[in-house]
């Protein structure tokens, strides 16, 4: 360990009862993202020396998640406060000179630049501690900040522990600190549990520092959404609409158009190309990548999507699939998992598409299922068009060649290939057992190929 860098620690131990959840209150999403992820997000853009992540409550999903995540998870077996989860790591810190950094995994809202402004002060003033604070007109359920005539903190009470006079105090804890290390292990040892919760208090520790005549500084947040804790569904809710705010503000500061930003949801995955035009209603989620000069919605909705250039998606649902450059769909078109859509395909009205592509210039307007298909392009598929890509037990696939018209109503039963050219009239069925097809598929410009139904249904009789 570098001892001159820094250190950091996130608590993410609690129960987080208010929550009502069978999740680990740290692995509840917003923006698309575990709170977690969003807190270590920040502290990697610091590339502190070490980050150490005290885990407790269903602590074996709280490892896995974390497990690729860069991070050392240490266990608080009995969670009796915030200084004894700090104190968890005191033998990784026996002899380190740096700083630590402290801060929980429930402040989703957090800013790399905030966490690098605190290290930053603490070293520059010396101070044993830098402690992160905000003003609130409403501090109900926050520690209290109790200042020194020359500014400098005094103590920070906890809500249940303060006097008449503490609690109308508007400045209030964070939870965020930057620590001298030496001086942090020392305070620790002498932190007890006598308060109204019989917990260790990391708060204690800056009383502590002040008895013991060192220097404890405030820095205050701007933005107090910025330091927002989730303790319920209601904060999830609060911190959801703060930081989807955010992510909307920087697309269009990226040369996005959003017509209406309180319809328009966005993940902080998501990646949005200029001059994209975004129509109410609109929800992007995932890892979704979107191109230049897109249009989607109203009420689109993609999940880990790719699309090209010029793509417009309205009334639609696009999974996990890819849309090439002037690609067109919806309304009311769901493209499933699989899918590729290519250059200028146009998917129309009650259009389902999965696990096939659809080559350039090729039409899919009305009321059709295309499964397990490849579609070669510049082809025009009619209204009812359906590929059957399973028989019950097994998926077999459907090929249809270049330039291919198949007329309203017709069914292609896998493993079928249509040779490229190919016409095939309305009310067909087309499929292994018919004797107008075979394995070397539907011969170029033959038309009228497969039986009517009506026909079939004499034969039959």
């Amino acid at each position: 360990m570098n001892n001159d860098g820094t250190v950091g620690v996130i608590l993410a131990a609690g129960s987080g009862k208010r929550m009502v959840s069978n999740i680990p209150k740290v692995l509840h999403k917003i923006a698309g993202q575990p709170m977690i992820d969003h807190v270590i997000d920040a502290i990697g853009q610091i590339k502190l020396s070490n980050v150490y992540v005290i885990v407790g409550h269903m602590e074996d999903e709280v490892r896995r998640h974390l497990q690729d995540r860069g991070v050392k998870c240490v266990t608080q077996r009995e969670r009796k406060g915030t200084a004894h989860a700090v104190m968890q790591v005191r033998k990784h810190l026996r002899g380190y000179r740096g700083d630590v950094l402290v801060t929980c995994a429930d402040t989703p809202l957090i800013r790399a630049e905030t966490l690098k402004e605190i290290i930053k002060r603490r070293k520059m003033h010396h101070s044993a501690c830098t402690v992160l604070t905000t003003v609130l007109d409403s501090p109900t359920g926050y520690g209290r900040i109790v200042r020194n005539r020359d500014q400098t903190v005094r103590k920070i009470v906890e809500d249940r522990d303060t006097n008449q006079y503490e609690e109308v105090i508007r400045e209030v804890n964070t939870g965020t600190y930057c620590f001298d290390c030496r001086q942090l292990l020392k305070a620790l040892e002498k932190v007890s549990k006598d308060n109204a919760q019989g917990e260790y208090y990391l708060t204690d520790v800056v009383e502590i520092m002040w008895r013991e005549k060192l220097e404890v500084e405030a820095m205050v947040a701007d933005d107090a959404s910025e330091v927002i804790g989730v303790n319920s569904r209601r904060d999830l809710a609060k911190a959801e609409n703060y930081f989807r705010q955010r992510i909307l503000n920087q697309v269009m500061e990226q040369g996005v158009t959003v017509i209406d930003p309180s319809t328009t949801f966005i993940d902080k995955m998501v990646r949005i190309a200029k001059d994209t035009v975004l129509y109410p209603y609109t929800i992007i989620r995932g890892k979704t990548v979107i191109g230049e000069g897109c249009t989607l919605g109203p009420s689109a909705h993609l999940l880990d999507a790719t699309l090209g250039k010029n793509v417009s998606v309205e009334h639609s649902i696009v999974n996990q699939a890819s849309l090439h450059d002037g690609a067109r769909v919806g309304p009311f078109a769901f493209i499933r998992p699989g899918t590729e859509l290519g250059k200028d395909v146009r998917i129309g009205t009650f259009v389902e598409v999965t696990r096939s592509s659809v080559q350039a210039k090729t039409d899919v307007l009305h009321l059709s299922y295309v499964g397990d298909a490849e579609i070669g392009s510049q082809c025009s598929l009619g209204t009812g068009f359906v590929t059957v890509n399973s028989d019950g037990k097994l998926t077999h696939t459907t090929k249809v060649g270049k330039k291919v018209y198949v007329g309203s109503n017709c069914t292609l039963v896998a493993p079928v290939k249509i040779e490229d050219g190919a016409h095939i009239s309305a009310n067909s069925l087309v499929g292994p057992g018919n004797p107008d097809s075979s394995d070397k598929g539907v011969r170029k410009g033959k038309s009228g190929v497969g039986k009517s139904r009506k026909s079939r249904e004499k034969r039959s009789k």
